[in-house]
């Protein structure tokens, strides 16, 4: 069936509407992959829901005037990205409309001009996991998009040149058979200059003896990318980074230096993965913030505490992470900073119980699922004049902004940053008033 596309929702998916023509399902919503607003596509239904139905498109009847070849073969198949088939520059204004939308339907609606930050289209990430499979034949790749089946890859396009270099290495090692034979996933990260890269392998370890074969394996991967400087082994049972490493080899963490500050980040530590734009973000979630008390919220290893310690005469940073705390504590030494270790609803409950003088600035980077209505319900007790909010999800950035702005904040300026490119995937800076 022909289906016109009206706009790319937040997802990545193209929105069309079923034909109204007496169907069963006229008029309801589809979602097809990979297209562009104002494409008209041929298109097969593959799912069908309560509501809605997710198309493919077998042919691009009129083509977006700015549809481009895709920069990576695996395009379509891998389940990284969702908007390469686009101009970059139309990438990002598709993610402004997502932003909107998002904030106007969570009840946000008096919104500011948003401005954007870019960076590099292509080779910005210092971050990648992949799968592995090993036998019968080694191949590394991504996860399919909604599934546990692996596109397998040889390089990336949107990973740091040394990542997609260590991506070629570790294929023609495993091809020799010289990757361990119990190796599911790894995940590399590497530093602002790429002069560092720390490696993190998943694996099903059964015997003692194993430890030797990953040792053996990192020195080998060591001669072929000498930036290499540490590595462990986590039980690939145990899928988060604060299981205890099984294997540990050289360092356990690499130095990451953000305009003009080195920040120690251990192995399993948060860190942003846009290696080309951390120095402007930090910047933009700045502004011209100063005073004299600030409150850094979901801390993590200090990337906005050291800024703020710069600007504000105290500063109180707040973590849950023990292994992010580490590097907390040395990433503040010599600063006027403290940190506490909490959870952020912990520490604003224990604020308002004790009565503690509101902060001249309450600066939030909460997960993907947001501060939450009890933290902004908190945070509206405790009365900062200023909140910067840094957000990876505009659903819940929209929520928590709703909750604020009913308890008497006035939303002053947004800020889009694509830390994402090709992805629909985005941060977002707002600032608020009392």
């Amino acid at each position: 069936m022909k289906l016109t596309i009206e706009k790319v929702i937040y997802g990545g998916q193209g929105l069309a509407r079923m034909p109204a023509d007496g169907e069963e399902h006229g008029g309801i919503s589809v979602f097809v992959p990979f297209t562009l607003p104002r494409e008209i596509v041929e298109a097969t239904i593959t799912q069908q829901h309560r509501g809605y139905c997710v198309g493919e498109a077998q042919k691009i009847v009129q083509r977006s005037e700015f549809r481009v070849a895709p920069p990576c073969r695996w395009f379509a198949t891998c389940g990284g990205c969702q908007l390469q088939q686009g101009v970059y520059s139309y990438q990002v204004e598709l993610k402004r409309d997502m932003l909107i939308e998002s904030l106007t339907r969570a009840g946000v609606l008096d919104l500011p001009v948003i401005s954007l930050l870019v960076g590099e289209p292509l080779g910005y990430r210092n971050r990648v996991r992949l799968q592995v499979h090993a036998r019968p034949e080694f191949s590394i790749g991504y996860r399919q998009a909604k599934s546990h089946r692996m596109t397998a890859i040889d390089g990336c396009p949107i990973a740091a040149s040394l990542l997609d270099q260590c991506i070629g290495v570790l294929h023609t090692l495993g091809s020799r058979g010289l990757v361990p034979a119990d190796a599911q996933e790894l995940e590399m990260f590497t530093t602002h200059d790429q002069s560092e890269l720390f490696l993190t392998m998943w694996a099903r370890l059964h015997e003692r003896g194993q430890q030797n074969t990953y040792k053996e394996f990192f020195v080998k991967l060591q001669n072929e990318i000498p930036q290499l400087v540490g590595a462990h082994v986590l039980a690939s049972e145990e899928k988060f980074h604060a299981s205890r490493p099984r294997v540990q080899w050289g360092r356990q963490q690499v130095t990451y230096r953000v305009a003009g500050r080195e920040y120690s980040v251990s192995a399993g530590s948060f860190f942003q993965i846009n290696r080309t734009l951390l120095d402007k973000f930090v910047a933009a979630v700045m502004g011209d913030e100063r005073g004299e008390l600030a409150w850094d919220l979901y801390a993590g290893v200090g990337l906005f505490s050291v800024a703020l310690a710069d600007r504000f005469q105290r500063v109180i940073a707040v973590e849950s992470s023990p292994a992010a705390c580490t590097d907390l504590r040395h990433n503040l030494r010599g600063s006027q900073a403290e940190y506490v270790q909490a959870t952020t609803l912990d520490f604003l409950r224990q604020a308002v119980a004790q009565r503690q003088a509101a902060p001249d600035l309450m600066l939030l980077d909460p997960p993907r699922a947001g501060a939450g209505v009890e933290a902004a319900k908190l945070l509206a007790e405790i009365g900062p004049r200023r909140i910067v909010y840094v957000s990876c999800d505009p659903a819940t950035l929209g929520r928590d902004l709703a909750a604020l702005i009913q308890s008497g904040y006035r939303l002053l300026r947004l800020q889009l940053v694509d830390m994402f490119p090709q992805t629909y995937h985005m941060e977002t800076v707002a600032m608020l008033e009392r």
